[in-house]
């Protein structure tokens, strides 16, 4: 049988858009998918894909809209004597490294202590790390240090502070039980604090060659792309020879499907937290070729081939 390490929290919402219990399904459901996001990043982080997490729903009471919630870690007799002795601590744990819940150094508060500062160094010391920044240190569980490093997990917070963007929900709250008083609270004051620098992409391809394109969609802003067709593939480029350009402006020359640019082209390609993105630049037009439009009846090398009427 497969054992489960289970922590009850509540979270909470409060502002003028909560009346009687009550709360707007735009901003409840994105929350929650957000927290649910944040809670399985945070997971994957510290115990990979061996460890499932599930945050479950339960009924509260009427009065205050809370949602009464219920985090599961399937399997945790794997990896549990790694970390900690009991079974029921493990869920909370991951909680308070999170910093919803009664923890003075958790992602929540390392988070708030930098305030969009970049970390300068980390100095760790056993279980903890050292975080310095400004002049100042601030000290944390390594596996709060590991939550800061990722991505996903940032990305799931800012989304969850999403839902104070507008009026009606002003605040969000984190409690151990339904009627509680909050262990932690969220506001709108938190937002440029949760805010980090992403690592730029880092090019990996950047290549300039000779093609054939035909046109499939033209653009005639300026900064607009042409959609472009290579025989195999239809790409995505952005014509930056002027000379071209000012041609296709003045209405030098007339497109028609089929017609064909020989051109020296660009290819970029950058590897970042998102993945692979292919960028298209097309740097010279160096010849314009219509498509044919008449039957050729004679040898072109033929000498004696009658010419054009």
């Amino acid at each position: 049988m497969r054992r489960m390490s289970t922590s009850r929290f509540v979270i909470a919402f409060d502002g003028p858009g909560v009346d009687a219990g009550t709360i707007d399904v735009r901003d409840l459901a994105p929350a929650l998918l957000s927290l649910s996001k944040a809670v399985d990043a945070a997971n994957r982080s510290i115990n990979g894909d061996r460890i499932p997490a599930r945050i479950q729903v339960k009924a509260t009471s009427v009065g205050c809209f809370e949602v009464d919630l219920n985090l599961v870690l399937h399997g945790w007799e794997a990896i549990k004597g790694l970390l900690l002795s009991e079974d029921g601590q493990a869920a909370a744990q991951l909680l308070n490294w999170l910093g919803f819940l009664g923890s003075s150094a958790g992602l929540v508060q390392l988070y708030r202590w930098l305030n969009g500062r970049r970390p300068e160094k980390a100095v760790q010391a056993g279980s903890m790390v050292t975080i310095y920044a400004g002049g100042e240190s601030f000290t944390v569980p390594l596996e709060v240090l590991r939550l800061y490093r990722e991505l996903a997990v940032n990305r799931a917070l800012t989304e969850l502070l999403d839902t104070l963007e507008n009026d009606r929900v002003t605040k969000i709250e984190f409690r151990r039980a339904p009627g509680m008083p909050p262990e932690e609270t969220l506001t709108k004051a938190d937002k440029d604090a949760f805010v980090i620098a992403e690592p730029d992409d880092e090019t990996i391809v950047d290549e300039t060659r000779r093609m054939a394109l035909s046109i499939r969609s033209l653009a005639f802003q300026e900064g607009n792309k042409w959609r472009l067709f290579d025989g195999q593939n239809v790409i995505t480029a952005t014509i930056e020879d002027p000379v071209f350009l000012a041609r296709v402006d003045s209405n030098e020359i007339r497109f028609a499907k089929s017609d064909v640019l020989i051109c020296l082209v660009q290819t970029i390609q950058k590897q970042g937290v998102d993945g692979l993105k292919t960028e298209h630049r097309v740097k010279e037009v160096i010849e314009f070729r219509s498509a044919p439009r008449q039957i050729s009846l004679f040898d072109p090398e033929d000498p004696n081939a009658p010419g054009d009427a």
